[in-house]
């Protein structure tokens, strides 16, 4: 990360205590960071701002194939860390899944690979 530039963050997280956690790892760690509980809502920040990591956990409603597969075209160099494990992501390109359950470090730390890593579809 280049001195001055905070990578931008998207949580998409529809549990609410798991989103607080992630978010306050994640500023905590000097990124900034936007949530979001529901595709639709993760659309609309997409459309409007860059967003470097998107952090997506469990969506009950939504697949979260599809969904990623529409952000990564919104966005190309998007990088997404899965905090639900590959399950119906195994067909997408991730930058990193973490198991459940995952420590806050090992979040950052995927966090930090991510940007640091050379990410082209």
């Amino acid at each position: 990360m280049s001195p001055g530039w905070r990578a931008t963050i998207l949580v998409l997280e529809e549990n609410a205590a798991v989103q607080e956690l992630v978010d306050q790892a994640l500023r905590e760690g000097g990124y900034r960071v936007l949530t979001t509980k529901n595709s639709l809502e993760a659309l609309e920040v997409m459309r409007r701002v860059r967003v470097d990591v998107l952090v997506v956990g469990e969506l009950l409603q939504d697949p979260r194939h599809e969904l990623v597969d529409e952000l990564y075209s919104l966005q190309p160099a998007l990088r997404v860390i899965s905090t639900h494990g590959p399950d119906d992501l195994e067909h997408t390109d991730v930058t990193a899944s973490l198991a459940t359950p995952f420590s806050l470090d090992e979040l950052r730390a995927a966090v930090e690979a991510g940007l640091a890593a050379d990410w082209s579809r």
